[in-house]
C-alpha cells in the first residue's frame, strides 16, 4: 500500500467513517466506498486503454463522482484537466487543443459542449454513466498501487483575467507538501470538517481544504454552487469546523437574513484570500460571530497554501498575509536581483516542494518563471521588522507614470477609506503625456457621491502623481466565476466609454 494512497489507508483504518457528503444529491460515501469505487473506475479506465500520463478533461461541477475520479486517476497516473464550464465553447476548445485529452468526462448539463470539442475521435462519457458503473458493478480484485510523487495529477488552467490561460502542472509531490503545510498551520485533524463551494477548475477547489482533509481522514461536505444563505444553514446544521471563502463570498453571507440567526460556534476559523481581505471584514466577523478570519496568500503555481496569518494576529497586523508556511522558503528581490531590506518592496519568490515543475506545453514561460528552483511569483510584497508579509500588488499591475512607480493597491486602499466607497479597483492604460496613467472604478451606495468628491478626498491623502486620471462610479464591480475582479470586463467598459467620447 503506497504512502500517497490516503484513501486506501483510511479505508483500512476507518472504513465506515463518512468521507464525503453531497448536499446537492443528499448522498454520502464512506472511506470504504471511495476506495472501492475508485478501484472499479480503474478497471473501467483500463478497459478503455488509458495509460499513465494520459489526460482526462472534465466538464462538471464538483461532486462525489469527481472525488472518485481523483482517487482513480492518482492510482493510475492519469492527469485530470478540470475545465471551466462557464467558458464559451471556443474558449474551452483552445484548452482542449492544448492538453489533447484521451477522454472527456462531463455532467449531463454540459453535454452539448462535450460533444462539440475540437478533437476528432475523442472519447466522451458522462459522470452519470460512470457513477452507475462504479456503484453497481462487481467488486474489483484487491490491489495496491505505486503512486509516483513526480507524476502530474492535475493541469489547472489559470483564470486568464489579464491574458491567455496557461496550464499549470500539479504533481503528487505538491499535493503532499501542500497538505502538510496546511495541516500544520491550521491544526487539522480527523475530527475536522469543511464544506467546499469552490469550483473544481481552480486549485483552491481541491487543495485548500479537500485534499488536506482527505489526508487526515476527515469529513468533506460538497455544494456545487455557492449560495450564501444555504451555506450558512449548512455550516450551522453540520457543525462545520473549517471553511474557505473569498471576501466577496463573506460579504454576501453577512447580508443574508439568516446571518443573525446562526451562531456557528463550532467554526474554528474561516480561511480567506484570492484578493485583499479588508481589515473591517475581519473585525466584523469577530465582533458579530466571534469567528476568526485567517487571511492568507497562494497561487496556482505553488501550494496553493503559501502564507497564513494567525487568527489572533489578524487585527494586530491588518492587511498582512502572515508568514510563510512551514515547508517552504521565500525571498523578496529588487529589480537587480538583490534581497530587499525591511519594508522595501520587491518581487516575492518561493522555493520548495510545493512549486510546480512548470507549464504544460510552455517551456519558455516555465524558464521565465522558475529559476534555479525559485518561483518568481510576479507579486510585489514587503516584510515588516517582525517578518510579517504584505502584498503590494501584481508586478504586471504596477505602472510607471511620469517616471514614478505606482502600485494600484496603494491607491485602492486610499479610495476605500472614503466613507461612501465600498469597493475600489485601479488599473492602468497608456497615456500620451505620462506614459501610463491610472483608471479607478469604485462602487458606492450613496446617491450623492461624485467624482469631484473623490478627487477632493484623494488630494489630502495621496500625492498628486498617484491620482487616477479617470474615475468611474459603478453599481457593481464585475467578477470572474471564482469571485475575483474581472479586469477584462473593466477594460472593455473603459474602452467602450472612450470610443463613445
Amino acid at each position: 500500500m503506497d504512502t500517497l494512497d490516503w484513501t486506501a489507508k483510511w479505508a483500512d483504518y476507518t472504513p465506515d467513517k463518512i468521507a464525503l457528503t453531497s448536499y446537492d444529491a443528499n448522498k454520502s460515501y464512506t472511506y470504504s466506498d471511495l476506495h472501492t469505487y475508485a478501484n472499479r473506475l480503474v478497471d473501467k479506465f483500463t478497459a478503455l486503454k488509458l495509460e499513465e500520463g494520459d489526460r482526462i478533461a472534465v466538464l462538471a461541477e464538483h461532486g462525489l463522482e469527481y472525488m472518485v475520479l481523483f482517487v482513480a486517476c492518482q492510482r493510475m497516473g492519469l492527469i485530470i484537466v478540470p475545465l471551466n464550464y462557464r467558458l464559451s465553447l471556443n474558449e474551452i476548445g483552445k484548452l482542449i487543443t492544448d492538453c489533447t485529452p484521451s477522454l472527456c468526462i462531463y455532467n449531463s448539463n454540459h453535454k452539448d459542449h462535450a460533444e462539440h470539442l475540437p478533437i476528432q475521435n475523442l472519447k466522451t462519457v458522462s459522470f452519470e454513466a460512470l457513477e452507475d458503473y462504479f456503484e453497481n458493478s462487481e467488486c474489483p480484485t484487491s490491489r495496491s498501487f505505486k503512486i509516483k510523487e513526480d507524476n502530474p495529477l492535475f493541469i489547472f488552467y489559470t483564470s486568464g483575467t489579464t491574458g491567455s490561460p496557461k496550464g499549470v502542472i500539479y504533481t503528487n509531490k505538491m499535493l503532499f507538501w501542500n497538505s502538510l503545510n496546511t495541516s500544520m498551520q491550521l491544526g487539522i485533524t480527523f475530527r475536522d470538517s469543511t464544506i467546499n463551494t469552490l469550483p473544481p477548475y481552480h486549485t483552491s477547489g481541491w487543495n485548500v481544504f479537500i485534499t488536506p482533509l482527505l489526508h487526515k481522514g476527515a469529513h468533506i461536505g460538497m455544494l456545487e454552487k455557492f449560495d450564501a444563505e444555504k451555506i450558512l444553514c449548512l455550516l450551522e446544521l453540520n457543525k462545520t469546523t473549517l471553511f474557505m471563502a473569498l471576501p466577496t463570498m463573506l460579504l454576501m453571507m453577512q447580508k443574508t437574513p439568516v446571518f443573525k440567526d446562526v451562531n456557528l460556534k463550532k467554526l474554528r476559523y474561516i480561511i480567506s484570500g484570492g484578493e485583499k481581505v479588508p481589515s473591517e471584514l475581519v473585525s466584523f466577523w469577530k465582533n458579530e460571530k466571534n469567528i476568526y478570519i485567517r487571511p492568507g496568500y497562494g497561487l496556482t503555481e505553488a501550494g496553493p497554501s503559501i502564507t497564513s496569518l494567525h487568527h489572533k494576529m489578524a487585527e494586530l497586523k491588518p492587511n498582512s498575509i502572515g508568514k510563510p508556511n512551514f515547508y517552504l522558503d521565500i525571498k523578496i528581490l529588487n529589480q537587480n536581483g538583490d534581497t530587499v531590506k525591511v519594508n522595501e518592496v520587491g518581487e516575492l519568490c518561493i522555493k520548495g516542494d510545493i512549486v510546480t515543475p512548470g507549464y504544460w506545453n510552455n517551456s519558455v514561460k516555465t524558464s521565465n518563471k522558475i529559476k534555479k528552483g525559485w518561483l518568481f511569483t510576479g507579486d510585489f510584497a514587503y516584510s515588516d521588522a517582525e517578518g510579517f508579509l504584505y502584498m503590494k500588488g501584481r508586478k504586471n499591475d504596477m505602472y510607471i507614470s511620469g517616471g514614478e512607480n505606482i502600485y494600484p493597491q496603494e491607491i485602492e486602499v486610499q479610495l476605500e477609506l472614503i466613507n461612501d466607497i465600498k469597493k475600489a479597483v485601479v488599473l492602468s492604460v497608456k497615456d500620451e503625456k505620462w506614459g501610463e496613467c491610472g483608471i479607478a472604478f469604485v462602487t458606492s451606495e450613496s446617491k450623492t457621491l461624485s467624482v469631484l468628491d473623490i478627487r477632493k478626498n484623494l488630494t489630502t491623502n495621496l500625492v498628486a502623481f498617484k491620482h487616477p486620471k479617470y474615475i468611474f462610479i459603478l453599481d457593481d464591480i464585475p467578477l470572474t466565476s471564482l469571485g475575483k475582479v474581472s479586469r477584462k470586463k473593466l477594460y472593455k467598459y473603459f474602452n467602450a466609454i472612450k470610443s463613445e467620447q
